[in-house]
C-alpha cells in the first residue's frame, strides 16, 4: 500500500483531516481556541498517524492505545485546554462521531476516485502537474453533498444540544460560581424595570446570601402565598427589602408571582468572550431547574 511506504503522505494527509476535525469539533461544541493551536494539535496528530504507517508490525493493543486514547486526547487538550474529565470524555466521543461521518466520506474519495493518487504525487511533489477539467468537476460534485449532509449533521446535533455556560454570580461581597442554560422560552421580565430576568435554584441562596437575608425572603415567600400584600407586617429588614422583587408569570394552566433578588452582577462565560451583566433580577425556583443537576440557573436571551 501507498501509505505504507510513504510517511511523509500519511502525515500530510491526516495533518488536513485532522485539523478539519479539529475544527468542526471547534464549531460544533463552540469551544475556545486558535488557528495555531489547531494546526498543532493537527501536526501532532499526523505524527502519530505518520509513526503508525512506519511501524506497521505494531502490537494492536498499543497501536490502538496511541491512536485513539493517546492522540486524540493530546490533540484535545492542545486544543482546548484543559478541561475537565467529562468534558473531555464528551469532546473525545463528539470528535469520534465527527471522524466516523467525514472519514467515510474521505475514504470513498480516497479509493474510489483518483484522488489516492494526487495524494501519492503529492509526496513526490508532483500533484498539481496533471490535474484536468473533469477531474475538478468529479471531486466537486462528489464532496459537495457529503459536506451540505455533515453541515445538516452538525445544525441538528447544535439545536438538540443544550447551551450550556458557566455563570458567576455576585452579590455584595459574595460571589459564586455555576452553570447557567440558555432557553429561549424563558419571556420573564421585571415589571417594573422592564428588565429581563433569569430564574436561579433555590439551593444557590445559601452560599450566595447571609442567613438573615434567606430568612427574609421565606417570610416573602410565606406572606405572598396568603396572599398578604402589606408590606409593613412582613417584618423584613429594609436594606433586604430594597433588593427583593416579585416576578408575575403565566403558564399552561397555571400562574402565580415568583419572589426574586436584584444581584449585582451576572458575569457569563461564553467560551469566546465574557458578558457581564449588571442590576439583573433572578427569580427563585423551589423546584430542581435539571433532573442530573447540569445546571443550576435558567439565563434570558436577552443577557447573552
Amino acid at each position: 500500500m501507498y501509505l505504507e511506504v510513504y510517511p511523509d503522505i500519511i502525515f500530510i494527509l491526516n495533518f488536513f483531516i485532522d485539523f478539519i476535525l479539529l475544527f468542526l469539533l471547534k464549531l460544533v461544541n463552540k469551544k475556545s481556541s486558535s488557528l495555531p493551536k489547531l494546526l498543532l494539535a493537527a501536526a501532532i496528530g499526523g505524527l502519530f498517524a505518520a509513526i503508525n504507517g512506519i511501524f506497521p508490525w505494531m502490537n494492536a493493543v498499543i497501536r490502538f492505545l496511541l491512536m485513539y486514547v493517546v492522540a486524540s486526547v493530546l490533540m484535545i487538550r492542545i486544543s482546548f485546554g484543559k478541561l475537565m474529565a467529562a468534558d473531555l470524555l464528551k469532546q473525545t466521543i463528539v470528535l469520534y462521531l465527527i471522524t466516523y461521518f467525514v472519514g467515510g466520506m474521505i475514504n470513498s474519495i480516497y479509493y474510489y476516485t483518483g484522488f489516492r493518487m494526487f495524494v501519492v504525487h503529492l509526496g513526490k511533489g508532483m500533484a498539481f502537474s496533471n490535474i484536468s477539467w473533469k477531474f475538478i468537476i468529479i471531486m466537486f460534485l462528489i464532496v459537495t453533498p457529503f459536506m451540505l449532509m455533515i453541515l445538516w449533521i452538525l445544525r441538528w446535533y447544535q439545536r438538540n444540544t443544550p447551551e450550556t455556560y458557566d455563570v458567576d454570580l455576585i452579590l455584595f461581597d459574595r460571589c459564586i460560581h455555576t452553570k447557567g442554560l440558555m432557553d429561549s422560552g424563558n419571556c420573564l421580565y421585571d415589571p417594573i424595570y422592564k428588565r429581563p430576568v433569569m430564574v436561579i435554584q433555590s439551593s444557590l441562596l445559601r452560599d450566595l446570601l447571609s442567613p438573615e437575608f434567606c430568612t427574609d425572603i421565606e417570610k416573602a415567600k410565606k406572606y405572598l402565598g396568603r396572599n398578604n400584600y402589606d408590606m409593613e407586617q412582613w417584618n423584613i429588614r429594609k436594606e433586604h427589602m430594597l433588593r427583593l422583587r416579585f416576578i408575575p408569570y403565566q403558564s399552561i394552566g397555571k400562574s402565580g408571582v415568583l419572589t426574586g433578588i436584584n444581584l449585582d452582577k451576572v458575569m457569563i462565560h461564553t467560551g469566546k468572550e465574557t458578558i457581564c451583566n449588571e442590576k439583573v433580577t433572578a427569580a427563585i425556583s423551589d423546584n430542581l431547574l435539571s433532573v442530573k443537576n447540569k445546571y443550576q440557573v435558567i439565563l434570558h436571551k436577552d443577557l447573552v
